[in-house]
């Protein structure tokens, strides 16, 4: 077992065991009503032992979620699992330096993640709005941007359905990539709003 209290706690207790141990009710594929936004059909999911809204973007492990649901400080979430799961791990009340700055890197990990996200649904709504374009287009009087987002269409698509579907792994490199995903869809973008 780890020396990290938040890691030892990773390894015992996922974030769908904390969802279903405080309340939250899972359908028959796993997912809940996320509890972080007004939710009216199950928009959080559960893998790998983390939770990711599919909505709202709040995501993260069994002690990101104890945090949203009850408030306070990452530690007293970490220290209301170890109690309700009786995981018997020796926590005292004071934080060493170590978990202090273990605590910054995670705080400076779900900024960059909540970034992330932000990025992925504008994305998408960018290359929604590039197909939507593609396909409203007058076959007899194409433009040159709507020509483009034609030749595009089956790319940007893909595109689309990986930020919306595909594995962390596909998603970050499109995030790495960009740039390149951004002119791809900023002329057309530009067109199309005109209209």
């Amino acid at each position: 077992m780890s020396c990290d209290p938040f890691e030892a706690v990773r390894e015992q207790v996922t974030a769908q065991d904390a969802a279903r141990h405080y309340g939250l009710n899972l359908d028959r594929r796993g997912w809940a009503l996320c509890p972080f936004h007004p939710d009216h059909k199950p928009s959080m999911s559960f893998k790998g032992g983390r939770f990711r809204c599919w909505v709202c973007g709040a995501s993260g492990d069994a002690v990101d979620l104890v945090r949203g649901l009850f408030g306070g400080t990452y530690w007293e979430a970490l220290q209301r699992i170890n109690m309700d799961f009786g995981l018997g791990l020796a926590l005292s009340g004071e934080i060493t330096p170590q978990q202090r700055a273990e605590a910054i890197e995670r705080k400076r990990i779900r900024e960059l993640h909540q970034r992330f996200e932000r990025w992925r649904a504008d994305t998408i709504n960018q290359l929604t709005a590039c197909i939507r374009a593609a396909n409203a287009a007058d076959w007899a009087n194409l433009t040159p941007q709507e020509e483009e987002a034609i030749r595009q269409r089956e790319r940007l698509e893909a595109m689309a359905d990986t930020l919306s579907h595909g594995t962390p792994a596909e998603q970050m490199q499109l995030f790495r990539d960009r740039k390149r995903v951004s002119l791809s869809t900023s002329s057309i973008l530009a067109t199309s709003k005109k209209k």
